[in-house]
């Protein structure tokens, strides 16, 4: 069984932010978000909108297109 594609979201965003070496406050604050509904969509509490995903991946200096199609290859 495949896993939920929230979830998958939630750990590649996470590894892209620890890839680069930035905090959950400082991405958070790049985005325009609490750190706190940053931690929840991390753990996969929160299911973030797409204007939260796109200003996740805009702070995370990828594109829409990368994380989705990562999203979807994970998926598979």
């Amino acid at each position: 069984m495949h896993e939920p594609p929230d979830l998958v979201l939630a750990a590649l965003l996470k590894r892209l932010r620890e890839d680069r070496g930035i905090t959950q406050e400082q991405l958070a604050f790049d985005a325009g978000m609490t750190a706190s509904a940053l931690s929840r969509i991390e753990r996969g509490l929160n299911s973030p909108g797409w204007m939260t995903v796109r200003r996740l991946a805009a702070a995370l200096d990828v594109t829409l297109v990368r994380l989705v199609g990562e999203v979807e290859s994970a998926r598979l």
